[in-house]
């Protein structure tokens, strides 16, 4: 197993297909909630890109994105590994400097075998 830390990136950015700032999700959180990475080939800045998702009652929100370079390791082994993801930290914001989460990634090969099924005879 590999743990990685990393912060993440676009947290500034609103949420338009949500319709909430970021920002304010970010500063909702306690550190317990559950996040989720969720691939998204079809982005068009970038075909590896991984967003950040936190679950929550009345529907995932978006926090941001794993860090392009990070992402693109991701990317290649997203097939064979399973990611587990917790929030590490949340770093307050203020007027100068936005609010900041980090996570801690794990990283578990999956079980690749398939089932074998019994000949009938």
């Amino acid at each position: 197993m590999q743990v990685m830390i990393t912060s993440v990136v676009g947290v500034t950015f609103a949420n338009k297909k949500y319709g909430v700032n970021r920002q304010e999700i970010i500063k909702r959180l306690s550190g317990k909630e559950k996040v989720y990475l969720k691939r998204e080939p079809k982005n068009r800045f970038d075909p590896n890109a991984v967003g950040v998702m936190v679950v929550r009652e009345d529907g995932d929100l978006k926090i941001g994105y794993i860090k392009a370079e990070l992402a693109g390791i991701l990317s290649e082994f997203w097939n064979y590994y399973k990611f587990n993801t917790a929030i590490k930290e949340i770093r307050n914001g203020n007027e100068e400097k936005p609010w900041g989460i980090s996570l801690e990634i794990r990283k578990f090969r999956r079980n690749l075998k398939k089932k074998r099924r019994k000949r009938r005879e």
